[in-house]
């Protein structure tokens, strides 16, 4: 009877199970199903209340950033992660500062570079080097200035393509927006279509903000490279 009661768990106390949350490393992380912003490389889950309250995102140019969706809707499906297009304005926040840090990274190297071609210039002029030192160490400039425009150009592709997803969402939410005037003006609209109007304006504020910093970026990797 000792040995019975003993391979029983006691009374009023129950096996902890593992609380399983979704997958979201590898998968590709969009914005209302159409901007993708880059590949999951981690999430965090409040676990309690089963919830992804931000998730670590790798981009196409390799920048690993955070976007915090702790009051965000999020859809996580075997193939991707959709998050809510509320999210938008949290992405801009991350981009704005990345997209400065990247062009700032290479007006840096456009410097270094321009100097380094004019010192090679005044020693070759002053009679410090010869044409063979000269030309070796203008091909090694080369090379890097050839990875520059490189980079360049795979910044002003990443840009570009962020830009056509916004112009599609935009159009999306031009027509909510218009739906919803339309019944503001005829004095239809309810008190959860006022909030939802309230969105979707301070949303296409976020992707006119957004579409305005790509344009100007753009411009200035062109002047860059």
């Amino acid at each position: 009877m000792y040995v019975f009661w003993r391979l029983l768990p006691p009374l009023g106390k129950q096996e902890k199970k593992d609380v399983k949350v979704p997958t979201v490393r590898g998968k590709p992380v969009y914005i209302g199903g159409v901007l993708l912003v880059g590949v999951a490389e981690k999430g965090e889950f409040n676990v309690k209340i089963k919830k992804l309250v931000s998730i670590e995102v790798k981009d196409t140019s390799g920048q690993s950033y955070y976007i915090d969706t702790s009051n965000v809707k999020v859809k996580i499906t075997r193939e991707y992660v959709d998050l809510d297009i509320s999210a938008l304005p949290r992405f801009f926040e991350v981009k704005v500062r990345e997209v400065g840090r990247m062009i700032e990274e290479l007006k840096k190297t456009r410097g270094e570079l321009d100097k380094s071609y004019h010192k090679l210039e005044e020693a070759l002029l002053k009679g410090v080097i010869g044409m063979d030192v000269y030309n070796e160490q203008i091909k090694r400039l080369q090379e890097r200035e050839k990875r520059l425009r490189t980079a360049c150009i795979d910044m002003e592709k990443s840009l570009a393509s962020v830009s056509q997803s916004l112009a599609q969402l935009k159009l999306e939410l031009e027509k909510k927006r218009e739906r919803l005037e339309a019944k503001r003006l005829l004095e239809k609209l309810e008190e959860s279509e006022a909030e939802e109007l309230g969105k979707v304006l301070n949303i296409l504020g976020s992707i006119n903000a957004l579409s305005h910093l790509i344009t100007s970026s753009i411009i200035q990797l062109r002047l860059i490279c």
